[in-house]
């Protein structure tokens, strides 16, 4: 049932996550009420969908701005200095070249190729990402889709043992690793140096109402203190477990939606399209955590396992 003191209407949309947001025009500052109000949805319900929110960078990263201070964005190959650093440029569009449309063969789109894993945003730095907001510019008429799968709810779903078997376990997670399920050498030694793995609690709390997740996704490379090939099975399980098919909540996008979800607790991914003859262009902006959930940091970066 929809939540609402007018104007602002919360529906939920699935029965594990996700909830639209109505009666909210997101260009502007929100009221104290209101941030209020969203903010409980957003713990709640860890992705909210507004519709119709035809924003600017500049009052997209606002909107951001009033969750925290905005990451700065990671340069990927071939996409250095075409936006403001916080803002991430998800699109096949080539600037370069009279904007036309770039194929899942060129270089910076098989890059992009990775947002199709689960993944949360920036498990790979050392303070993890809190948020995102992604905003459908321009939207193919079919494909591209984002799925998501909550990880607080499928924590929910391990017995008593297999939680005390989480707890307290510290994952490796690396966008070198992950990138390389994709293709070997995506990034060049000089960006892959400045790229270290980072150390992450694998079982989470949300500061807001207590309630846990674990923390995975397609950087978790490897858990410490287990053996490489056993810490793998365990993160594959987790990642089945939490992305089931029915505890996936499908957004089909529509021009203009801004979606927001809790990269804490929520795993991601986006959906192939028809590159090669349809546009996608979105922006997304991502909110800084608060600091590192494991410490201290990686000691010897000599010691890590090679990539599969």
């Amino acid at each position: 049932m929809a939540i609402s003191t007018a104007p602002l209407t919360i529906t939920p949309l699935h029965p594990c996550l996700g909830a639209r947001v109505e009666g909210v025009d997101l260009s502007r500052p929100l009221t104290a009420e209101t941030f209020r109000r969203v903010a409980d949805a957003f713990d709640e319900h860890s992705v909210l969908v507004f519709h119709d929110q035809r924003l600017t960078d500049a009052q997209q990263k606002a909107f951001s701005e009033q969750w925290g201070p905005l990451e700065t964005t990671l340069v990927s190959p071939g996409k250095e200095g075409r936006l403001d650093p916080k803002l991430v440029d998800l699109s096949n569009v080539d600037p370069d070249h009279g904007s036309a449309l770039m194929d899942w063969s060129d270089r910076r789109m098989m890059y992009q190729s990775g947002n199709q894993l689960w993944h949360t945003d920036s498990s790979f730095k050392p303070t993890p990402a809190h948020s995102s907001a992604l905003s459908g510019r321009e939207i193919p008429p079919v494909g591209g889709e984002t799925e998501f799968a909550s990880m607080r709810v499928a924590y929910t779903a391990l017995s008593p043992v297999e939680q005390a078997r989480v707890e307290g376990k510290v994952v490796v997670h690396s966008i070198i690793y992950s990138r390389s399920l994709i293709a070997k050498d995506l990034f060049d030694p000089e960006q892959a140096r400045a790229l270290p793995a980072g150390r992450h609690a694998l079982v989470r709390a949300n500061p807001a109402h207590g309630r846990k997740a674990f923390y995975i996704g397609s950087h978790a490379w490897f858990i410490e203190g287990m053996p490489y090939a056993e810490s793998r099975r365990l993160l594959d399980e987790l990642l089945a477990l939490t992305t089931a098919p029915e505890r996936v909540f499908r957004h089909v996008w529509r021009q203009w939606d801004l979606v927001m979800w809790d990269n804490r607790c929520v795993l991601h991914r986006g959906r192939p399209w028809d590159s090669s003859r349809y546009p996608r262009i979105m922006r997304r902006t991502t909110v800084a955590g608060d600091g590192p959930t494991a410490d201290p940091p990686l000691a010897d970066p000599a010691s890590l396992p090679p990539l599969d």
